[in-house]
């Protein structure tokens, strides 16, 4: 079972009545591990793309480990970076749900609201 963190868009954007959550898993994540820089690029987080690449950059110079090191921490941050994002932009932390993929978390949110 995965715990899901459940957001609810700002009551100012366009159409907020009736949107959807966002679900964020927590945990390590794979793809923010392999595909750092250009996972936070996909996830509007500019600043910290640029922040990692550089930290990056530089400690792959002093030494490869302290690079792994610093990646191997963003992977297991990384949805915390997202969810610090989402905040700065309005989004209301709504609860936790836990279910075996998103899909079902989701399902399990709709079953409490009804």
């Amino acid at each position: 079972m995965r715990v899901f963190t459940v957001h609810t868009p700002p009551a100012t954007s366009p159409g907020a009545g009736g949107a959807t959550p966002l679900l964020l898993a927590e945990g390590f994540s794979w793809l923010a591990l392999l595909f750092g820089p250009l996972w936070l690029l996909a996830h509007r987080l500019w600043l910290p793309a640029v922040a990692l690449l550089l930290a990056g950059a530089a400690l792959a110079v002093a030494s490869p480990w302290l690079a792994l090191a610093l990646h191997l921490i963003f992977a297991f941050e990384a949805q915390e970076l997202r969810r610090w994002s989402l905040a700065r932009q309005g989004w209301q932390a709504a609860g936790l749900v836990a279910a075996s993929n998103a899909e079902a978390a989701l399902q399990r949110l709709v079953d409490a609201a009804a």
